[in-house]
């Protein structure tokens, strides 16, 4: 998996990396999935023992589809206002939306690995990015996680991959024409 692109979403704000095996960058790529009856409905009977392992009170694959649904509608909006009030408000940033993504971080990183989740408290939706300024973001991807941790499943190893090569790439000063590089220099 190679980054291939970046793509605004909110300029000066808040981007998204797009991978050679992606038709789309993360940001569209993971709001179509999550609002795409079909594939909740496969992602949700495919994972329906994580669904109704008690963690989410035990709901069921219809009502799951529905909340996935509108609270990714929520989660996008909310992003894009926050994105945009950052620009003019320093105590309304992105930085206030996203959390490290470690739940203790020891101290504030370079290019720290962040997530945000859906409204709903407790949510299943994660968005997942690399934090470059107060309210600069650089989404790497997104999921929805069902289990305690991320170690639990592939489609969740495979976000940390993402932001592990993501970080890797902004760390990386000797390569500096890969597209993301024109973000922070």
């Amino acid at each position: 998996m190679e980054i291939i692109d970046t793509f605004k979403i909110v300029e000066d704000c808040l981007y998204a990396v797009q991978y050679d095996t992606e038709d789309v960058n993360e940001f569209r790529r993971i709001f179509d999935l999550w609002r795409d009856a079909e594939y909740l409905e496969d992602f949700f009977e495919t994972h329906k023992s994580d669904l109704r392992s008690g963690f989410w009170r035990t709901v069921s694959v219809v009502d799951a589809i529905l909340q996935t649904r509108n609270e990714a509608n929520k989660l996008e909006k909310e992003l894009i206002e926050i994105a945009e009030d950052g620009k003019e408000d320093q105590y309304n940033t992105l930085s206030a939306l996203f959390k490290p993504l470690h739940d203790h971080p020891t101290r504030l990183e370079t290019f720290e690995k962040n997530k945000v989740t859906g409204e709903e408290k407790p949510s299943w939706l994660r968005i997942y990015a690399i934090r470059i300024e107060a309210n600069l973001f650089l989404i790497t991807g997104g999921a929805i996680k069902l289990t305690k941790t991320m170690n639990d499943r592939d489609h969740l190893l495979k976000e940390l991959e993402k932001l592990d090569l993501v970080q890797k790439c902004l760390q990386d000063e000797e390569n500096p024409d890969l597209p993301i590089f024109e973000l922070i220099f």
